[in-house]
């Protein structure tokens, strides 16, 4: 017996919450429990922010503040688990070769200095941020660079400040990566994009920001723009234990979920509290996506400053997935 209330209940006989959503009476529905949890996750967001519960490609439940699944936010650094899927589709349709120098497709922009120390480097260290390199994408606004390009110029001319091979997260990798995307596809990022993911998976998927300093230069490392749906979509397909439409195919997956250098980064992907997702952090944007042990997706994108980390978002989403599961 469901029944649709808009005002506040108060009841001695009856434990109710008060929600506005759909109850049952003598405890809260499936539905409004879930909407609660969103929400305890919305509430460590500020600014415009949406909390998404998705599976088999369709919103089970959902909270916002100004905004819902269909709304467009900057992905921030989970723009790079798109990039990642893209570098792995051509390498499936073997256009790349992994284990192959990053020079060997972009001779172009790696000056001899700097050659043995990350032009010689494979593609997979890229993927997986093992190249030693840290993050310049600040470096590069401050030196004037107005495009994704031209902070992929300015990597290439840095050597790694790190231990090559260890595990060290950079917008560096990521941009080169772009870059590499768009000279073997000869489209531009966009349109790589297009075709080779969002088109197959039929969704609008999105689109680069290039109106900011600090997106102008990111590219495929962290200037995706696109929704809590579309973006539960993908990790859908890159899921190798659920139903539907996949990008990769099944040997394919699996190697973009294998270990090959860190076990927290695995080729775009982000394993955390026994699960796996991605998260970003980028200037007022906090976002985080979670792949739940039964296939469920929940994400969080917010145009708020808070929290300070992204990671205590991820950690809230995860933390929800624990509880269903104990259910």
């Amino acid at each position: 017996m469901y029944k649709t209330i808009r005002r506040r209940l108060c009841s001695s006989a009856l434990l109710v919450m008060c929600v506005c959503g759909v109850l049952v009476q003598g405890g809260v529905s499936a539905h409004a429990e879930a909407d609660s949890e969103l929400g305890a996750v919305l509430s460590l967001t500020s600014g415009r922010s949406v909390v998404v519960e998705v599976k088999n490609g369709k919103v089970q439940s959902e909270v916002g503040r100004n905004a819902d699944s269909s709304t467009y936010f900057s992905l921030a650094s989970v723009s790079k688990t798109l990039t990642a899927t893209l570098v792995l589709k051509l390498a499936e349709q073997k256009k790349i070769n992994l284990e192959s120098s990053i020079e060997t497709y972009l001779p172009e922009i790696f000056p001899p200095s700097t050659t043995d120390a990350l032009g010689v480097q494979p593609v997979w260290a890229f993927l997986n941020h093992a190249t030693g390199m840290a993050s310049h994408n600040f470096k590069a606004v401050s030196a004037g660079k107005t495009s994704y390009q031209e902070y992929a110029e300015l990597a290439a001319t840095l050597t790694p400040s790190s231990q090559v091979g260890k595990y060290l997260y950079s917008n560096d990798n990521y941009v080169l990566l772009t870059l590499l995307i768009e000279k073997v596809t000869k489209l531009k990022f966009e349109s790589a994009a297009w075709r080779m993911v969002w088109q197959p998976l039929g969704v609008p998927g999105g689109y680069l920001n290039t109106t900011t300093h600090a997106t102008q230069v990111l590219g495929g490392s962290g200037a995706w723009m696109s929704s809590a749906r579309d973006i539960a979509v993908l990790f859908n397909a890159l899921n190798p234990q659920t139903p539907g439409k996949k990008i990769l195919s099944a040997p394919w997956l699996q190697k973009m979920h294998e270990v090959r250098y860190s076990s927290e980064y695995r080729n775009g992907l982000r394993y955390l509290k026994g699960r796996w997702g991605h998260t970003g952090s980028l200037s007022r944007a906090r976002t985080a996506v979670v792949v739940g042990n039964g296939g469920t997706i929940y994400v969080v994108l917010s145009q708020g400053a808070t929290p300070e980390s992204s990671d205590k978002l991820f950690n809230g989403l995860a933390a929800i997935d624990s509880r269903r599961k104990e259910k």
